[in-house]
């Protein structure tokens, strides 16, 4: 089963960030959670209403912030006022928007594309997952060590995306992914116990 690597929040992770080699000093408990519920609340428009310019979110506590990358301005702060909106209370100012390439509406339709040709295998080496880059600035392929360098596997995704920047990265491939995922070592290695 192919993951489809979509938003991944990091709501709800429990444990605080600290400050190391004296970089900012630690984040209090109250600020995180703010930071944790903009961000929630900036996903939840961005994936419904917002497609169109909503990229990625990055939660930056170390700089007491939550990044909303958007291809639009504009749209990303009608976004941020949506969000205050539909809940009322969240710290908006926060938020700091970065321009990106890419929207979840133009990336989202191609990361299912890659999947449905990979879960098929209409794809000349295995694709083990698809996401958004973290700054929307386009789309991560893991695959085998020898499809992060195949031609054919670029050519074939290129076909699937478009003009959509594509980077191809080695891993392993993950199965059960109802919640308890394991990775499959290479053949020869026992994985420990």
């Amino acid at each position: 089963m192919l993951l489809l690597g979509l938003l991944v929040s990091a709501c709800g992770s429990g444990a605080l960030p600290h400050a190391g080699n004296g970089a900012a000093p630690p984040i209090d408990a109250r600020t995180y959670s703010a930071l944790q519920n903009l961000e929630s609340a900036l996903g939840e428009q961005g994936r419904a209403d917002f497609q169109d310019t909503f990229g990625a979110l990055q939660l930056d506590p170390a700089g007491r912030h939550v990044i909303l990358f958007a291809t639009d301005e504009g749209r990303a702060r009608t976004l941020v006022e949506a969000a205050s909106k539909a809940h009322p209370g969240i710290q908006t100012s926060y938020t700091a928007i970065r321009k990106c390439q890419y929207s979840r509406g133009t990336v989202d339709p191609a990361i299912k594309l890659i999947g449905e040709a990979a879960e098929s295998n209409k794809l000349p080496a295995p694709v083990h997952s698809a996401a958004m880059l973290p700054d929307g600035s386009g789309i991560k392929v893991a695959t085998t060590k020898a499809g992060s360098t195949s031609k054919d596997l670029k050519d074939a995704v290129a076909k699937l995306v478009g003009d959509i920047r594509v980077s191809y990265e080695e891993s392993l491939p993950i199965h059960n992914l109802d919640g308890t995922a394991t990775v499959v070592p290479p053949a020869g290695i026992t994985p420990p116990r």
